[in-house]
């Protein structure tokens, strides 16, 4: 009877073993797509696609609505493909990579481009697709697409424009004499006339030593509000050929020298970033919205959360491009999607992708709630992804496709590899916060940080 048992047992779990391996893996193709058609292929767009969405990113409904009604565009105008969409996608695709199970298409951003494209091999090249489906690469504008290329090729579609961007107060302006009322702030504004504007802004209790009011606030331990200035005069900060960062060149340590500055002359409170008491005191009661005149947007997604303040408060405000410098340093970022290198249905996942650097594609994911800023030049100057929200009329919503031809990449990752990003990361915020503790030389800081950038370098493998 226990023999009898045993085998049924062991016969279950024969049937069970077999069952999972075919669920994980019978779907999976034996080769990597490699993106290479050959001439005047014509690409066939049927079939199924699965699609993988970072569930973190877009959490809810409203915030899927963009996908969603771009997906529905996609099915009308290709009946024959059939799309199943997956919101449950985690932050880590390595073990979806691994098993094969992300899909065939699946959302990225640009700071994650190397990692999925070099380190893990899982995106497919689209070049080939973008000659086939006769894609005009010039509409866009020039510093995204720069963002969607790696190792000479791209990997990737990024369909948001994310210039950083800045909200200040308008009243501020007028009152310090800076602007005429209903004057406002210039596109092509810069760096140096941001520190007149800061000088000129600066308000103090009676007491004539605490400060009520600033030029302006942003994270000091954000990639996008620290990488302007290490951009800023034209200093080369990384070597991908040779593995090495250079952040103590003159040009860069100018840069940084410059954030110093507006610390020293109290132009700017630094955001994210511990203070000496003597420091802290000098700024009072100052926090993020109140007290600074100019406050940094992290995406145009979040425009809310600035202008619904001043709305509420009574305060006449706007929306000005991030400060141009000498040499391209305009912080920017994109979201968007890419093909996974082993899709069973390349045609129609590139198909898929490239949609989003079409102008029908771009209404579609842009004309609804969790919809962002176009990628495409023509659209850029149109209103139909403008917020329609009382009280933000008035926004020059030009600001979040402004300089676009001066456009870098705002994340360190999208530069060097990850594990040098968030070295990079930790150890900028380390310098400005013991700068501003007090604790030591913010030079000493930086070129202890480019050794430990580089000695970390060398042992990653290739």
């Amino acid at each position: 009877m226990k023999r009898k048992i045993s085998s049924f047992v062991r016969g279950c779990f024969a049937v069970l073993a077999a069952a999972v391996f075919l669920t994980l893996f019978a779907c999976v193709p034996a080769e990597k797509v490699e993106g290479e058609l050959p001439e005047g292929y014509i690409p066939e767009v049927k079939g199924r696609l699965k699609v993988g969405v970072r569930m973190n990113v877009f959490p809810n409904e409203s915030s899927r609505k963009s996908i969603n009604n771009w997906l529905n565009w996609f099915r009308t105008k290709y009946p024959e493909v059939t799309i199943e969409a997956n919101f449950t996608i985690p932050d880590d695709y390595s073990a979806l990579i691994s098993s094969r199970t992300i899909g065939d298409v699946y959302w990225l951003s640009d700071e994650t481009l190397n990692y999925y494209a070099l380190t893990h091999e899982a995106l497919m090249p689209l070049d080939s697709y973008i000659e086939a489906f006769d894609i005009d690469l010039s509409q866009l504008y020039s510093g995204i697409l720069a963002l969607c290329e790696t190792a000479g090729k791209y990997y990737f579609v990024g369909a948001t424009c994310g210039n950083v961007t800045l909200t200040y107060n308008m009243d501020a302006m007028v009152e310090a004499g800076i602007l005429a009322p209903g004057e406002r702030v210039a596109d092509d504004w810069t760096w140096e006339d941001f520190k007149d504007y800061a000088e000129k802004l600066k308000k103090y209790d009676v007491d004539g030593k605490t400060l009520t009011q600033v030029g302006g606030s942003w994270p000091l331990n954000w990639s996008n509000t620290f990488s302007p200035f290490i951009y800023a005069y034209g200093g080369a900060w990384a070597d991908k050929t040779d593995k090495k960062v250079m952040l103590s060149n003159d040009l860069v340590r100018k840069g940084i020298g410059e954030v110093i500055s507006a610390l020293d002359n109290r132009w700017l409170y630094p955001v994210g970033i511990q203070m000496s008491k003597e420091m802290a005191a000098s700024y009072g009661n100052i926090q993020m919205h109140n007290g600074p005149v100019f406050v940094s947007n992290n995406a145009y997604t979040v425009l809310m959360s600035s202008g619904d303040f001043y709305n509420q408060t009574g305060t006449a405000w706007d929306v000005a491009p991030w400060p141009l410098f000498p040499e391209k340093a305009s912080p920017c970022g994109t979201i968007g999607f890419g093909v996974f290198s082993y899709t069973k249905n390349s045609d129609a996942a590139a198909a898929l992708v490239l949609s989003l650097w079409t102008e029908e594609g771009q209404i579609a994911f842009h004309s609804q709630e969790g919809g962002d800023v176009p990628v495409i030049k023509k659209l850029g100057e149109q209103d139909f992804w403008h917020l329609n929200r009382e009280g933000y009329d008035h926004v020059n919503f030009g600001a979040f496709t402004a300089n676009y031809d001066r456009y870098v990449a705002g994340q360190v990752t999208a530069s060097v590899p990850p594990e040098i990003a968030t070295l990079m990361i930790s150890g900028m915020t380390d310098l400005y916060e013991s700068y501003c503790l007090g604790e030591s030389s913010w030079e000493d800081k930086l070129a202890k940080l480019e050794e430990q950038c580089n000695s970390l370098w060398e042992t990653l493998a290739d």
